[in-house]
Parts: C-alpha cells; sequence; structure tokens
C-alpha cells in the first residue's frame, strides 16, 4: 500500500480550515436576513440599484459557503478512499494515478488521460450557458424557410448594421455580407421573387 501521509496531512489541514470557517459566527456575513443587515423594514420601495452593492455582497458570500461546502465534500472522499485503501485509484478506468500528479493536486479522482478526455468531453464553460438560447442574437425571431414575411429578428440586426453605417466608408455594404447567413431576404419568401424586374425582362426574348 502506498505511502499517503503528505497528501492525508494536506487534506486534514484542508478539512479543518474549512471547518473552522464554517464554525465561525458570521464569517460567510449570513447569519441575519439581508433587510436585517441593511435596517429596512421592506425592500420594496427601494429602487434595485439602491441596494446593488450589498446585493452584490450577498451574492459573493453565499458562494463562498457553497464553493467551501463542495470543497469539503472532495476533501472527504479523499480522506474516506485513503483510509479505504482506494486512494489513487481513477475512478474512470480504474488505473492507478501518477504519485507526481497526487502529489500535486491530492484531490485528483481522474488520471492524467482521463482527466485530458474528460476536459475535451466536458469543458469548462467560460461564458454563461444562456448564450446558447440566445445565440445568435436574432435566432428566437428568425423567419427564414417560413411561409412568415414580416420584419424578423435578422431584419432588425440589418436594419441597425444600416443605420450606423459610416458615409464615405461603408457605401458598399461589404460588412453586411460576411456572414451568408445574413441574406437580407426581407419580404422573400420564395427565391423566383429575389428575381428583379430588370432581370426578368432582360431574359424575355
Amino acid at each position: 500500500m502506498a505511502n499517503w501521509s503528505s497528501q492525508k496531512a494536506w487534506l486534514e489541514n484542508v478539512r479543518s480550515d474549512i471547518r473552522n470557517r464554517m464554525d465561525r459566527t458570521g464569517q460567510y456575513g449570513l447569519d441575519d436576513a439581508m433587510s436585517d443587515e441593511l435596517s429596512e423594514l421592506s425592500l420594496y420601495d427601494n429602487h434595485p440599484a439602491d441596494i446593488g452593492s450589498e446585493l452584490f455582497e450577498r451574492g459573493k458570500d453565499v458562494a463562498l459557503r457553497d464553493l467551501d461546502k463542495l470543497r469539503l465534500q472532495e476533501v472527504d472522499r479523499a480522506l474516506d478512499a485513503i483510509d479505504g485503501g482506494t486512494y489513487g485509484v481513477c475512478a474512470e478506468c480504474g488505473e492507478r494515478i501518477d504519485p507526481d500528479r497526487l502529489e500535486a493536486y491530492p484531490l485528483a479522482t481522474l488520471c492524467i488521460d482521463c482527466k485530458r478526455k474528460d476536459e475535451r468531453e466536458h469543458p469548462d464553460r467560460s461564458r454563461p450557458i444562456e448564450e446558447e438560447f440566445l445565440t445568435p442574437g436574432f435566432g428566437r425571431t428568425d423567419l427564414d424557410e417560413t411561409d412568415n414575411v414580416a420584419f424578423d429578428g435578422e431584419d432588425s440586426l440589418q436594419a441597425v448594421w444600416r443605420f450606423n453605417q459610416r458615409p464615405g466608408y461603408d457605401e458598399e455594404y461589404d460588412y453586411l455580407a460576411q456572414d451568408d447567413y445574413l441574406n437580407d431576404n426581407e419580404g422573400i419568401v420564395d427565391d423566383v421573387e429575389k428575381i428583379t424586374n430588370d432581370e426578368y425582362k432582360s431574359q424575355l426574348p
């Protein structure tokens, strides 16, 4: 059985620090209701900006508390694994985790290969998940490929771009054609409707 004494000592110190923070009165600033801390009978009569700083601080305190709870769970799980003899075994493939990896990060539960695979399949989100729903900006009101000829979100975006045209610089609207999807088909349902009168007359015998 491997000697995990240094990892165990580190984990026990981390657990002790977290528990001390949790036990210390007022450490997270969440002992009292927010209205009590503000000395307000009610928050309904306040503009949101009036308590913006206090709301931010409350949210930060909640995040710090929840982060400590999650870290404590990880530490307890690692210490239980040391006591049970399963510490240092990859939770994915069952192979031994490199001791150097555990020395650098005693909470590791995956070997380096499985960790890299996990990061490829589940990359950390650097942007809010809501953006998947909101992208493209006109996605919820995109009426292309339908029989609806209303002024949709795509048309609105193009209208804004035209409004912001810089005289003498963007006269050809080249920047509107950078994305083939923005094809400016306002009022067009069938492709035949894209044919202009001049194009039609030029094809007559």
